[in-house]
């Protein structure tokens, strides 16, 4: 007699490309920061996902049961669902940061290590995704659909980080 298929916990999530708005479901094996850094998936796949373009174009609104997004298009990445925020587990030193990136600014937390310097935060990361806390989201221009202003926690990708420094506020 066959296994029956695992239910996978399915977090709804926002996610903001290179050239895209999506909104949809995300399903993980084990915990959230691995399963998004496993250099194992090249792509995620959102689930019932509502996808706007982030310029203006005939594109509009897609909305498909299942989209391909690969992993280095991916700049930023909120889940809605507090569960899955609180699961991400973080190094205890933070330093307050300002973060560059396509289309959005971000004001936060940045949890490193002990002994890691500010300037090197970034290059001693050993994966792509990052949680960033306590954060303020400022769009650089109007994006197609909701994004939050303020978040408790973001997944950031340091591949698109153009620039950064300490908040000196």
């Amino acid at each position: 007699m066959p296994f029956p298929q695992a239910q996978l916990p399915r977090y709804p999530v926002q996610v903001l490309t290179t050239t895209y708005h999506i909104q949809g479901g995300l399903e993980t094996i084990g915990p959230i920061l691995d399963f998004v850094n496993d250099r194992e998936r090249d792509a995620f796949v959102f689930l019932d996902a509502t996808v706007k373009s982030l310029t203006p174009g005939p594109m509009g609104q897609v909305t498909r049961p299942q989209i391909s997004v690969p992993k280095p298009e991916v700049i930023a990445m909120y889940f809605d669902d507090a569960t899955a925020r609180s699961s991400i587990q973080m190094l205890r030193r933070v330093e307050r940061s300002i973060m560059y990136m396509p289309y959005l600014v971000c004001r936060g937390e940045f949890h490193l290590g002990t002994d890691t310097r500010w300037q090197d935060m970034v290059s001693l990361l050993p994966t792509d995704f990052f949680a960033f806390t306590n954060a303020s989201v400022f769009p650089l221009s109007p994006l197609p659909g909701p994004f939050p202003q303020q978040a408790e926690l973001v997944v950031l990708n340091r591949r698109h980080i153009k620039m950064l420094h300490l908040d000196q506020a």
